[in-house]
């Protein structure tokens, strides 16, 4: 448990904080008035840069700051490279996790994914009553049936269980998808 000291030292320091953080940013401008835009301007390209996810909105924000509020900008732009490195790492985490796709209790792998997408059905060798009630709801292409939901596969006129299964095996069997 924290003691009553800390607990009124961490309350000062966050009543301070707000006044502390406007009397660095007045001395950065009253010293370094004439270059700090432009060195803000430069920090937010390297952050933008380095984890470009954010790079847009970080620009957006110091243009609003430097045109509409007359303030240069340079802790905010301090404050998006210090942060940048960590926001790349998260993002690169991310995106290896979102690597799959689901899919009807299968996963999509996104390798190729693009490429597997516009394979025509008849790559999968479907038995032609399926084949059949894919063309006639206008299912073509791999991508096409992949972007359906089970349930509205299931909702075609004479689509049941058996066709969503024959569908599924045969996209594992053609590596398009993987069984995790």
């Amino acid at each position: 448990m924290m003691s009553l000291l800390n607990v009124i030292l961490l309350a000062a320091l966050a009543i301070l904080a707000v006044p502390l953080k406007k009397s660095i940013e007045l001395a950065l401008e009253n010293e370094y008035g004439s270059w700090a835009p432009a060195l803000a301007r430069v920090w937010i390209r390297w952050a933008g840069f380095i984890c470009r996810s954010y790079g847009g909105q970080w620009w957006a924000d110091l243009q609003y700051l430097q045109r509409v509020e007359r303030n240069s900008g340079l802790l905010l732009a301090a404050s998006c490279l210090a942060n940048a490195p960590l926001l790349a790492i998260r993002h690169a985490q991310k995106a290896r996790r979102d690597r799959h796709r689901r899919w009807h209790g299968l996963t999509v792998e996104l390798d190729g994914w693009l490429y597997d997408m516009e394979k025509p059905i008849e790559q999968l060798d479907l038995s032609v009553r399926t084949f059949n009630l894919l063309k006639a709801n206008e299912i073509q292409t791999v991508g096409q049936l992949l972007q359906k939901r089970e349930d509205e596969l299931l909702a075609m006129r004479n689509f049941g269980r058996t066709s969503l299964d024959e569908v599924k095996v045969k996209l594992v069997e053609k590596s398009f998808i993987k069984r995790r």
